[in-house]
């Protein structure tokens, strides 16, 4: 039998059942006299003084054990950058693409977790920095996509996609976004981008409600440098990532994007694949065959 992992937990405490479940696995991590670590706002939140910051919780344990939706694994995300750990997610949020196990499955995922049997892949992560006046003004990183929009007005803004150094197209219309493949089921698939797999090396970019129909979403390779550029706007825009803000775009700004140097290792539990999960969160079926 393998050894077993020491776990670190991160829970989202406005989840309902938060609170149960973390207990509940606490005993269970116990029973099986796993090593575990709780996040200092997760042990906060069930009255416990023992917990880590996340500054220092990766250099104690081997996997994560996160507690919510698919929100609070971009959050984790956001906080450990290059020190994240393989993810084990329970799903308490709503649809939940990137977890891997239910609260009623959370027995079964302890047990893998004990004793190895559970698989790992490598999801591709954006890291940017976006340039206005000059000077670079903040640097990201991104699991799903980096979206440039227009803000509260409804005017259509432009905006400038250059591939390795290269004008690929000028887009007019609400946006434009870079999606991954784990962010190809997310705003891009809302926008009408393709759906990729996990695996594939590559980015969608993919405009959001084009003034022109002839411009469609492309596909390019992942070690692709892309480059958004916004040119004077009338209004002021949004430079959004995984659905959070981080800029306001008031004057002619760069958004420059490339594949980060570290990926975000997402756990599964066997028989668990991409097209299972389309069954269930997007009702596909397979062959009638």
């Amino acid at each position: 039998m393998a050894e077993a992992p020491r776990v670190g937990i991160v829970a989202n405490p406005s989840k309902e059942g938060a609170k149960e479940l973390l207990s509940d696995l606490i005993d269970q991590l116990a029973r099986r006299e796993v090593e575990y670590v709780l996040e200092k706002q997760t042990a906060e939140f069930i009255g416990e003084e023992a917990g880590t910051s996340f500054a220092d919780i990766c250099d104690k344990i081997d996997l994560l054990l996160v507690l919510g939706g698919d929100g609070t694994i971009l959050w984790v995300l956001r906080q450990l950058r290059e020190k994240i750990k393989p993810i084990a997610a329970i799903n308490t949020g709503t649809l939940g693409f990137l977890t891997c196990a239910t609260e009623e499955e959370s027995s079964v995922l302890i047990d893998a977790l004990v004793t190895g049997d559970y698989e790992t892949t490598e999801r591709l992560v954006i890291e940017g920095r976006f340039e206005t006046g000059g000077k670079v003004v903040n640097r990201f990183v991104g699991l799903n996509e980096v979206t440039i929009c227009r803000g509260v007005d409804s005017r259509v803004i432009h905006v400038e996609a250059i591939i390795n150094g290269q004008s690929a197209n000028r887009y007019t219309g609400d946006g434009l976004i870079l999606a991954t493949p784990t962010g190809s089921t997310a705003y891009s698939l809302s926008a009408g981008g393709p759906l990729l797999q996990p695996g594939a090396n590559v980015f969608a970019v993919t405009p959001i409600c084009p003034h022109t129909l002839a411009n469609r979403p492309l596909v390019v390779g992942a070690d692709s440098k892309v480059v958004f550029e916004a040119p004077e706007q009338r209004d002021d825009l949004a430079l959004m990532v995984d659905g959070q803000l981080v800029a306001s775009v008031n004057q002619p700004s760069t958004i420059s994007m490339q594949k980060a140097g570290f990926c975000l290792p997402l756990i599964s539990l066997p028989g668990q694949n991409f097209f299972g999960v389309l069954h269930q969160k997007l009702g596909w079926t397979g062959s009638a065959i």
